[in-house]
């Protein structure tokens, strides 16, 4: 199935389309917007009807040629210019509905009107003839959103009638909504093939060409059995029968590519039947992240099961919802049951401990985030005495009980005021233990998403390599023999000035001096624009350092630039904000014994921290808002001074063997209060719907425990902030 997306685009080379100045390449956004849009460009231009295609403000992006010769606008005159400029005299309806079908609100509309587009533009005298039904229906982008309307005039028998509007949900062109249907098809995400009752691939999506690594005329050749390891030729026939007798499967299994590789799948199949013949259709997803994130996930919870057994006590994680999330072995052997029953089961189920129940839901009704409490509990017959220690945890929808065994503590009591100063020891201990266990909690979190995120760049960065050094290597060579030809041309106008008609007319319908002046140019965008690619893939490398699992001598420098340029987004103007200005003072630094990826990590948290408090400044600052009239102000002449965030980072070698790394800011800075909590797990200034708290935490876990270093923040109200991490060279 040929489908528009699949053939060579030409709207970026037509003199319809064109819109702006071909030696810039694209910015990623623009390339990622035109993938989407350029389909429907390309069913547009070459529509033998009246099509054309406007964005969501009406302004035209692509029309065809019957278009123009109707409305006379030729040599593209209409792109760029709004819809209601080009036809002022269209009724209030129309714009109603086309509004509607923007919101969502319509599938489509049809308008009927007594004139053609061309008077009804003006363009043409007259109005009388042929009546034109005219279709608004909307176009939508990679992502599902309507990106804008796909607009048709189809001339109806002629008619004297009113303009009359329309908006009933049915067919507006059965061919168009064929073709618009291949084209979603063809550019799918999902792989999608066809095949025949006995098996045959008849149709195969790029997706699908993409995955298995065949041509499309390849895969035509090939049956199901060829790609799907765990259905057999002799398993095809039993297959077809139940997918027959129940429409539509969904399972799991295994296929291979081209090169034998073997990948997991998940499948789901429906029974088709078409102008009398019964087809297979079966859309697939590589299902292999999912599985060894799963898997992750598994091992994750596994571990944290094994730390919470290990704690010498009663340990509960129930939800805010009261019921119980899970136990630890100690408290499942306390009531002699399977720790499995207590999950999802509601607090107080075993009616032993009222007191406790009443603490559980008293402490999800209250704000307080931690607290410790002495409670009563029966157990197989017998009152013991509990401290319970509590905190909750993702943000305030789960909460974590510790209870220590206080029984003989307090009958000791009586009269001994050692015991007392015991229990606060214990009490100490226990919240050490929630510490060490939130901390043990958030780094396994941590430590499963980079492992995630580092499979994922590193994936990114092999697909993504191959295509630009193809790419990078053949520009030069291109541009080489481009200079050639050019010499040669010149060669020939300075010894043959005079060529023959036909020669003068084609050079002068090509405008060869504005292709030799415009090729040097283009080629020099695409050589920038491929080693822009080839730095942002090494900067993504270099930040997740996923082979790195051991210490080894690296360039902190290559990590803080890497980190830099994935953040370069955020430094940019936004929101009324000016753009943040960044300094790098760099000293001699040699290489560095550390882990590569966890410093990475702990540079990404302090300057997104720095931003953040920049940003944040920014919106609620008096002094901004003050600084920010202030500017107004100088643009008339009043000379007063314009804020200017700034981010600054130092490195130097300080002692024998330290080095130290510094990232200040010129933000609001922080109170003594706030300086004294910020490496608390979750405390967090920011709103908690877009922090965690755990930033900072997991920076000094890394920096202090992982590399034995210092990190240190200096910060005063209205002076700024500067975090300073101190590790050891180490030996190289």
């Amino acid at each position: 199935m040929q489908t528009l997306a699949s053939s060579a685009t030409k709207s970026e080379t037509g003199k319809v389309c064109r819109r702006d100045n071909p030696d810039r390449p694209p910015t990623p956004a623009e390339a990622a917007v035109s993938e989407s849009k350029d389909g429907f460009r390309r069913f547009v231009e070459r529509s033998a009807d009246a099509v054309a295609m406007v964005d969501c403000e009406m302004r035209y992006l692509s029309v065809s040629c019957r278009w123009e010769t109707d409305c006379g606008l030729g040599g593209g005159e209409a792109i760029g210019r709004s819809h209601w400029e080009v036809f002022p005299n269209l009724p209030e309806c129309w714009q109603q509905n086309a509004r509607a079908i923007l919101a969502g609100v319509l599938e489509y509309s049809e308008f009927v009107a007594g004139r053609s587009p061309a008077s009804v533009a003006g363009q043409i005298e007259g109005g009388v003839g042929a009546s034109v039904k005219w279709v608004f229906q909307p176009w939508k982008n990679s992502e599902g959103a309507i990106g804008g309307l796909i607009l048709f005039a189809e001339k109806m028998a002629q008619t004297n009638c009113d303009n009359k509007c329309t908006s009933e949900v049915k067919s507006p062109l059965l061919e168009t909504k064929q073709q618009l249907t291949e084209i979603a098809l063809d550019n799918a995400a999902d792989t999608v093939f066809f095949t025949t009752s006995d098996g045959q691939i008849c149709y195969a999506n790029q997706a699908a060409c993409h995955l298995f690594g065949y041509s499309e005329l390849d895969l035509l050749n090939l049956t199901v059995s060829d790609i799907d390891s765990q259905l057999s030729a002799s398993d095809w026939p039993a297959h077809w029968e139940q997918l027959k007798q129940q429409s539509n499967l969904t399972f799991k299994t295994t296929y291979k590519t081209q090169d034998g590789a073997s990948f997991p799948v998940e499948v789901k199949v429906n029974y088709l039947e078409y102008g009398g013949c019964e087809y297979r259709c079966a859309i697939a997803r590589d299902i292999s992240a999912r599985l060894a994130a799963e898997s992750s996930l598994l091992e994750a919870k596994e571990q944290l099961q094994a730390v919470l057994d290990a704690v010498p006590g009663l340990v509960s994680w129930v939800s805010s919802d009261l019921r119980y999330l899970g136990v630890n072995r100690h408290l499942a052997s306390a009531y002699q049951m399977p720790a499995e029953l207590f999950t999802g089961q509601k607090v107080g189920f075993l009616d032993t401990s009222p007191k406790f129940n009443d603490l559980v839901y008293e402490f999800f009704a209250s704000t307080e985030k931690k607290i410790s409490q002495e409670v009563i509990a029966n157990i197989r017959g017998e009152n013991k005495t509990y401290l319970i220690v509590a905190q909750k945890y993702q943000k305030s929808t789960a909460a974590v009980f510790v209870g220590l065994d206080i029984t003989e503590s307090k009958q000791s009591l009586l009269a001994l005021q050692e015991s007392e100063e015991r229990l606060r020891q214990q009490a100490a201990k226990l919240e050490q233990t929630l510490l060490v266990l939130q901390r043990t909690q958030t780094q396994l979190i941590q430590t499963e998403k980079m492992s995630s995120l580092g499979q994922l760049v590193a994936g990114i960065a092999h697909e993504i390599n191959n295509p630009v050094s193809f790419i990078s290597g053949n520009v030069s060579h291109a541009n080489g023999y481009i200079q050639e030809l050019l010499r040669s041309i010149d060669l020939y106008q300075k010894y043959y000035p005079h060529p023959v008609p036909e020669i003068e007319d084609l050079m002068e319908e090509l405008d060869l001096e504005f292709i030799k002046k415009d090729l040097p140019k283009l080629l020099n965008s695409m050589k920038v624009g491929s080693e822009r690619i080839r730095d942002v893939v090494r900067s993504l490398r270099l930040f997740s350092r996923t082979d790195e699992a051991q210490m080894k001598p690296v360039d902190i420098h290559e990590g803080l630039d890497s980190t830099v340029l994935i953040l370069q987004n955020r430094l940019q103007a936004k929101g009324g904000r000016p753009g943040i200005s960044l300094f790098k003072e760099y000293g001699n630094l040699p290489r560095v014994c550390c882990y590569a990826g966890q410093l990475n990590q702990v540079f990404m948290h302090l300057l997104t921290n720095a931003i953040d408090a920049l940003e944040e400044g920014g919106r609620n600052s008096e002094k901004y808002g003050i600084m920010r009239s202030q500017s107004l102000l100088s643009a008339s002449g009043s000379g007063a001074e314009i804020f200017n965030p700034e981010i600054r980072i130092r490195t130097e070698v300080i002692g024998e063997n330290e080095v130290a790394i510094a990232i200040s800011d010129n933000g609001h800075g922080m109170t003594e209060e706030v300086l004294g909590c910020i490496f608390e797990p979750l405390f967090t200034t920011k709103c908690q719907a877009t922090s965690t708290g755990l930033g900072l935490a997991i920076s000094q876990h890394l920096v202090v425990e992982k590399h034995g270093g210092e990190l240190q923040c200096v910060s005063r109200p209205g002076q700024g902030t500067e975090l300073i991490v101190k590790i050891a060279i180490g030996k190289d």
